[in-house]
């Protein structure tokens, strides 16, 4: 498996830790429902221009992937409660190793962005698209 891959399932995987209830998938359609728990949906991102040393080639990367967040209650204070909550724990998750388990150099964590959504037929969703940079090292540009 790459390095690029190797990254993106060891955030996944820490995705999985969340005790909130939360649904985890990768790149999977937006949803039309949440139901009473929280979903999260990591996308694979932008790698962006590695930066390149020689001797041995190695390939740095600042590899830009994005966790959508949702959660849905039909009291917009209960959502903005679990939403918090659920970024707070994510934050924790993450900050308590950011290597991810030795997978990475670095995890840093971008601002997040807010949006209620009321699809119809639903009490209203609040998501929050949350940028996670992943710092890498490769031994080429696709490995």
């Amino acid at each position: 498996m790459s390095q690029r891959e190797n990254a993106i399932a060891a955030l996944f995987a820490v995705l999985g830790q969340l005790s909130l209830g939360a649904t985890v998938k990768r790149n999977a359609a937006l949803p039309e429902r949440v139901s009473d728990q929280a979903m999260a949906i990591l996308r694979d991102g932008e790698m962006g221009e590695p930066e390149v040393s020689l001797s041995p080639l190695t390939y740095h990367w600042q590899h830009q992937v994005a966790i959508e967040l949702f959660v849905a209650d039909p009291d917009a204070s209960a959502r903005d409660a679990r939403m918090d909550d659920l970024l707070v724990e994510l934050a924790t998750l993450i900050e308590a190793d950011r290597t991810l388990g030795g997978v990475i150099e670095y995890a840093e964590i971008g601002p997040p962005k807010f949006d209620e959504l009321a699809p119809d037929g639903t009490g209203g969703i609040k998501a929050c698209l949350l940028p996670v940079v992943l710092h890498y090292s490769s031994a080429g540009p696709l490995n």
